[in-house]
């Protein structure tokens, strides 16, 4: 990702050569992690999602419905299910006795590596001659291999060595 040690992007706006779609997911998944990271929390109920950030100590979260966002759910820290006293439902509990407990670090991660597989899998192709991927990020169907030993130049359309046919058929489809 961008801003990481040995990045080979150092510009987080180039990651819009994913299309808007794309390039909007990428920014609502770094504000989650960003907010998760302050030690905030995102809101539980379905379609909100809203970043939250209330005092650590605080278990009663209320998703403030302002400038646009939140919708006024009211809900534990703990369990993320509507506010409640005492401790939160046996549901949990069973879930922790049956051997698992929802991260939501290793939640947000999971969605990442799908979104990158997503994107890895609509842009890019594997060479036909060593199998290396390849992202075509427009221009022609005309690709070359980008490693050294290989070099191979073949069609994106067909998969094809580049060729006359190539050339005059789907050059630009």
């Amino acid at each position: 990702t961008a801003g990481c040690p040995d990045s080979l992007i150092k510009e987080l706006h180039h990651f819009r050569v994913l299309g808007e779609e794309q390039y909007n997911r990428y920014q609502r998944y770094g504000a989650e992690e960003c907010v998760l990271q302050m030690g905030g929390v995102l809101c539980p109920t379905p379609g909100c999602g809203a970043g939250l950030l209330p005092e650590p100590e605080v278990r009663k979260i209320v998703c403030e419905p302002s400038n646009g966002l939140g919708c006024g759910f009211v809900f534990c820290r703990e369990c993320k299910e509507e506010y409640h006293d005492g401790e939160c439902s046996t549901l949990v509990s069973s879930q922790e006795a049956i051997g698992y407990v929802i991260d939501e670090h290793a939640a947000m991660q999971a969605r990442w590596e799908e979104a990158s597989r997503e994107t890895i899998k609509k842009t890019t192709k594997p060479c036909p001659s060593c199998h290396v991927p390849v992202e075509k990020n427009g221009g022609c169907m005309h690709m070359k291999c980008p490693q050294a030993q290989c070099r191979f130049e073949w069609c994106w359309n067909c998969g094809l060595e580049w060729n006359r046919t190539c050339m005059g058929d789907h050059w630009f489809d």
